[in-house]
């Protein structure tokens, strides 16, 4: 019976891909047809040729677009950023434990198993004989996906490997090379229908032709995906058992989002800087022990939520996933759990990182972890002291600002008399202070956070307080002299309130800092200068997928200016060559009907040459009349006498 809806959904398959094509072709010919009839009418009748620079001009565009779009994708498809082949000499128990899957699953094994750096894991196979044949079958699993339970592991593992007993993937590739060149073909199009020079071309015309093919081709497509997901946990769970495969879909989930979090909030802004940790995949565990993230991922594992869910998403819902399977009876898991590491070698792991960290490019110096969580902490602290300073110079460019300048500031403003806060009524230094900080839609939260750097880095600069890298806020202060933390609250009530920031000086001098001296804005830990940790306001470089569109754009303007300017001397020399006063073809006149009793004239009749000279005229029925006149007789007139 798989066997059977594989074959069915192959065959399916194949008609989706074929009918892209045939729509693709389809509009190729019409616009064959157009230009044709256009380049007919400059030779035959080029006074009537008509607007033919529109013809042309529009179609060369939008052809070189669709067949490029298709073209681009139609060759083998390519692995995901960042894989690493592992060969079976570098991790021996990975290799073991996927063939034993396998078996179990009396399914043929990968041939190949890359590392991926994400937290997710796929399959594919290669398409031969448009996946009526078998091809090399390849495993992706992501580096951050060790750290689950080993169970968990190996329902994950199931779950991959139960595409492959479902022949999932022999014809999966064709229907992902068809999504991968609508989307190819949609991009290229939509990107020349917005250009300059194709405002009144086709492009629009093709695209919304294969954008309505899309939406059917994916929706239907998409839907037979989302049910072959729920074959895979069913494959999954008579393995491992319904606990371990929804424990699995749940800490998949938590494990992604605290990977991207990682990304995003700690890895990528400290790599701006110049400092990278020796093993990012350790800064992750470490992360991943902090107690307050351990709680965040519990609640996470409880309680997953999905946002932005699409009709053309391929994974059915989270939560129907795993309602289905916690809904199955309980079962022992038919798997044993081996012990031993399933990664021997780190090496692997390791140009798994490099790559990741080559994304982004630029130098960077590789830290100890716990150096780099140091140097990570003081960068994120450092950025909103330096906002704070620059905001308050501004009111005297010639001084540098201090602490104590941003204390002035805020001790000059406050509630009006009316009850009213000064950023209300635009009175007061201090409403000027916000003003030139920031433009949030809560300028006192901000301030709160930027004064509170700048006095952790103040006391930091003066050896009376470190950073601490927190997981969860991104710095906190740790003062000896100041264990139950109330410093914090202080430097937020000075914030909120002026009233608040003569008990924050008071603290300040209890520990012995001098509000007055500069603030080194400075790595110490590293002894190197700050830099910005977010993302600077100027202008993006463009994805390489643009650049190298925009690049084809320019090509194909080339050729089409070039067919216009050959074209209009084709038209001019054909307008010039044309006989204005050649009649045109003979109005038909019927022809009447050739009876017995009329003979049938084949060939005009010619009276024969008299020899007279001139030829004897045509008859004509143009009859001249006589003028007629009145002749009056003469009289001579005789003399009277």
């Amino acid at each position: 019976m798989t066997a059977l809806v594989g074959w069915v959904r192959g065959l399916l398959a194949v008609g989706l891909l074929a009918g892209f094509y045939v729509v693709a072709l389809a509009l190729l010919a019409a616009d064959t047809v157009l230009v044709a009839l256009v380049l007919w009418a400059i030779l035959e009748a080029p006074a009537r040729a008509g607007n033919w620079s529109l013809a042309i001009g529009g179609s060369i565009p939008a052809v070189f677009a669709l067949v490029y779009g298709i073209a681009t994708v139609s060759r083998a498809e390519t692995h995901p950023p960042g894989a690493v082949l592992v060969r079976r000499a570098e991790a021996p128990g990975l290799w073991r434990l996927v063939e034993e899957l396998a078996r179990h699953l009396r399914t043929r094994p990968p041939g190949r198993v890359y590392l991926t750096p994400d937290a997710n894991a796929s399959v594919s196979e290669e398409a031969r004989l448009l996946g009526f044949a078998v091809g090399r079958r390849t495993l992706y699993l992501g580096v951050p996906l060790l750290r689950l339970e080993p169970l968990e592991l190996r329902a994950v593992l199931c779950h991959e490997l139960g595409h492959y007993a479902g022949l999932h993937t022999r014809f999966g590739a064709l229907t992902h090379r068809g999504a991968a060149s609508l989307r190819s073909t949609l991009f290229r199009l939509r990107m020349t229908a917005r250009s300059d020079g194709s405002r009144i071309g086709y492009a629009w015309l093709f695209q919304a032709v294969i954008g309505a093919y899309a939406w059917l081709y994916l929706r239907v497509s998409l839907a037979v995906r989302r049910r072959q997901e729920l074959e895979a946990d069913a494959e999954a769970v008579a393995l491992a058992g319904p606990a371990a495969t929804a424990g699995a879909l749940r800490s998949v989930h938590a494990l992604g989002i605290t990977w991207a979090g990682f990304v995003s909030r700690f890895l990528r802004p400290v790599q701006g800087v110049g400092f990278v940790p020796e093993d990012v995949y350790g800064a992750f565990g470490a992360m991943l022990d902090d107690p307050r993230v351990r709680e965040r991922t519990a609640a996470l594992r409880a309680h997953p939520v999905e946002a932005g869910r699409s009709p053309l998403d391929s994974h059915p819902p989270l939560a129907r996933r795993l309602a289905l399977i916690e809904a199955r009876p309980a079962g022992e898991p038919r798997i044993a759990v081996e012990a031993g590491p399933l990664l021997t070698d780190r090496t692997p792991a390791s140009r798994v990182q490099r790559k990741l960290l080559a994304e982004t490019g630029g130098p960077a110096t590789a830290l100890p972890t716990a150096v780099w969580a140091e140097v990570a902490a003081e960068a994120f602290a450092i950025e909103p002291a330096s906002l704070l300073l620059d905001a308050a110079g501004g009111t005297d460019p010639a001084e540098r600002p201090t602490l104590g300048t941003v204390l002035d500031l805020l001790e000059h403003g406050g509630p009006s008399e009316n009850g009213r806060h000064d950023e209300h009524d635009g009175h007061g230094e201090r409403a000027a202070l916000l003003r030139r900080l920031t433009d949030a839609p809560d300028p006192e939260g901000q301030l709160a956070e930027a004064l509170y750097a700048l006095t952790g880095q103040a006391l930091a600069g003066a050896g009376r307080a470190r950073w601490v890298l927190s997981w969860t806020r991104g710095y906190v202060l740790e003062c000896p002299q100041d264990p139950d933390g109330s410093l914090e609250a202080l430097v937020t009530a000075a914030a909120r309130d002026r009233t608040g920031v003569r008990a924050l000086r008071g603290e300040l001098a209890r520990l012995g800092l001098d509000t007055g001296a500069p603030v080194v804005l400075a790595l110490r830990t590293v002894a190197a200068p700050a830099g910005r940790t977010t993302t600077r306001r100027t202008a993006r470089r463009a994805p390489d997928l643009v650049v190298e569109e925009l690049r084809r754009q320019r090509r194909v303007a080339r050729v089409t200016v070039g067919a216009l300017v050959v074209t209009a001397m084709v038209w001019v020399a054909a307008l010039i060559g044309a006989d204005p006063y050649r009649p045109g073809p003979p109005p038909y006149r019927p022809v009447p009907p050739q009876g017995p009793l009329l003979p049938t004239v084949s060939a005009p009749v010619r009276l024969p040459d008299p020899g007279l000279g001139d030829p004897l005229p045509w008859p004509s029925l143009t009859v001249r009349l006589p003028v007629p006149s009145v002749s009056l007789p003469i009289v001579p007139l005789s003399p009277t006498g």
